[in-house]
C-alpha cells in the first residue's frame, strides 16, 4: 500500500487515498483531505457529520450507510450532499458525496463503492 505524508504522520493510504487504519485520523488530517478534495476549510456543520460518522463507524465497526448518518447528524441527506459534494466536479449523485465524507472522516472506503468514479 502507498503511504502519504499527512499533517503530523506518515500514514497508509490505499489506492484511491483512503486511510488504511482509521485509528491514524486526526482532525489536521482531516482538514487536509478536505483541501484534496476542494472543499476548502471544515464548517462546524461539516465537522458535525464527520464526527457522528467516526462515532458510529467507533460504534458498529465499519462506516455508517449515509442514512444512519443523516440521522445522527439531524441533517437530511440533500444536506450532507451539498456539504460534501466536490464544488468542480460534475454531478455526482449522494454516494460520491458520502465517499467524499468517508474519506475525510478518515474511514476505509467502504468496498461497496470502489468503482465509483
Amino acid at each position: 500500500m502507498p503511504r502519504r505524508t499527512l499533517p503530523g504522520r506518515d500514514v497508509e493510504v490505499d489506492e484511491s487515498g483512503f486511510l488504511v487504519d482509521a485509528l491514524a485520523w486526526t482532525p489536521e488530517i482531516a482538514e487536509e483531505l478536505a483541501r484534496d478534495t476542494g472543499l476548502g476549510g471544515l464548517t462546524p456543520r461539516h465537522w458535525r457529520v464527520v464526527l457522528c460518522c467516526r462515532e458510529a463507524a467507533a460504534r458498529d465497526g465499519s462506516a455508517p450507510e449515509p442514512g444512519t448518518v443523516s440521522r445522527l447528524a439531524g441533517l437530511p441527506a440533500a444536506e450532507l450532499d451539498r456539504l460534501f459534494r466536490r464544488p468542480s466536479s460534475e454531478p455526482s449523485g449522494p454516494f460520491e458525496s458520502f465517499r467524499v465524507l468517508t474519506r475525510i472522516a478518515g474511514l476505509p472506503q467502504p468496498p461497496k463503492w470502489i468503482d465509483l468514479p
